[in-house]
């Protein structure tokens, strides 16, 4: 009998506990304050991001999005720059955050389409797919997001929905008292001001590191720093049936992406930017050509002196890859004028579909 107490006295806590995580979970938030809970980190370009869509009433006619690939090998001004030059001025933002996953990319994206209407994505890729999520994620997606994602049981999603409740259970209160938890409720433009807005420039990140972007590395040191980087990569080791379902970032939400833009009508750019001496050919090619047109820049990673470390241009090779971005984007920009060759927003959706399933059945086999 007392055995029996027990485990209804534990069923009971535990039943509790649940009922209280799912009402924290629902708590309401201050979009503005969740986009601020990584401003002081790495990742801190994201909450630039929010506040140059919602705040800055510029349009936003070309918009970057990727990792610290992208983001300092991909110069805003300089591609704006040429456009203007060429005769088509568009405004260019680089909405790029240090480190990979596909999920945060969506999350800007999903943002962006909301107030902006882009006529350019720039998506960047690599030469492999990222298998997970980004960890900034959790704290700046929808709640809606973290609970229901765009696929079952991906690799960080039960990690995600997990801190959902505290995170609500946070931002609640700050909206009660923001300055306790260093939040702001209004937007202060001369803070936006003073962020920087081309990475191509050298810098110093939020957590005090320097990033010389005149740098130049031999060749063989960017080799060096490229065997101590992969002797540390750690691969997923999960059976491969099981990996196909969990290690889907990339498909997943490149589908979604894909799809917000042939939703709202705008050109998708793929842009292939490469490690220094690293491998040129780019996982799913084929399916990110059928969403979209493929810039492959690859032959950048062959000369060192385009290098400040083994995976990131300096600003000399960001100037290249950003003029042939022009390039790319005029040239796309013509050839769906001079065609008309824009899909349909439910043609273009499915097979943004389709290569998410042609990716998972590729995995899985």
């Amino acid at each position: 009998m007392r055995r029996r107490n027990w485990a209804a006295k534990l069923l009971a806590i535990l039943g509790v506990a649940l009922l209280a995580a799912v009402g924290a979970a629902a708590l309401p938030d201050h979009p503005y304050q969740r986009w601020q809970l990584i401003e002081n980190t790495l990742y801190g370009n994201a909450t630039w991001s929010y506040e140059r869509i919602h705040f800055d009433p510029r349009p936003v006619d070309v918009a970057i999005i990727g990792a610290s690939r992208a983001q300092l090998g991909l110069s805003a001004p300089r591609v704006a720059e040429r456009l203007a030059a060429a005769g088509v001025p568009l405004e260019v933002a680089n909405l790029s955050v240090i480190e990979e996953g596909r999920n945060i990319e969506w999350a800007i994206a999903d943002e962006l389409f909301k107030v902006k209407r882009p006529k350019v994505l720039v998506l960047s890729i690599s030469e492999r797919y990222n298998l997970w999520g980004h960890p900034g994620f959790k704290y700046v997606a929808p709640g809606g997001a973290l609970v229901s994602p765009p696929a079952p049981l991906l690799h960080n999603s039960l990690g995600d929905l997990a801190y959902l409740p505290y995170r609500q259970l946070m931002l609640f209160a700050a909206s009660l008292a923001p300055s306790l938890f260093d939040l702001r409720d209004d937007f202060d433009p001369e803070r936006y001001a003073a962020k920087p807005t081309d990475y191509s420039q050298t810098r110093v990140l939020a957590d005090g590191k320097r990033i010389d972007m005149d740098r130049t590395v031999s060749a063989d040191d960017l080799r060096a720093e490229a065997r101590a980087f992969a002797a540390v990569r750690r691969p997923s080791r999960l059976p491969a049936r099981i990996a196909a379902v969990t290690d889907r970032d990339n498909s997943v939400y490149v589908a979604a992406i894909a799809r917000l833009a042939a939703r709202h009508g705008a050109r998708l750019i793929f842009i292939f930017l490469p490690e220094f001496d690293g491998v040129t050919t780019i996982e799913g090619r084929a399916n990110y050509a059928r969403l979209g047109r493929v810039e492959d820049f690859g032959d950048l990673a062959h000369d060192s002196s385009w290098f400040q470390s083994f995976a990131h241009l300096n600003h000399r090779g960001a100037m290249i890859a950003s003029d042939r971005l022009a390039a790319a984007i005029i040239a796309d920009l013509g050839a769906s004028a001079a065609t008309g060759n824009r899909m349909g927003s439910g043609r273009a959706e499915q097979r943004a579909t389709r290569v998410a399933d042609d990716d998972t059945a590729a995995t899985v086999n």
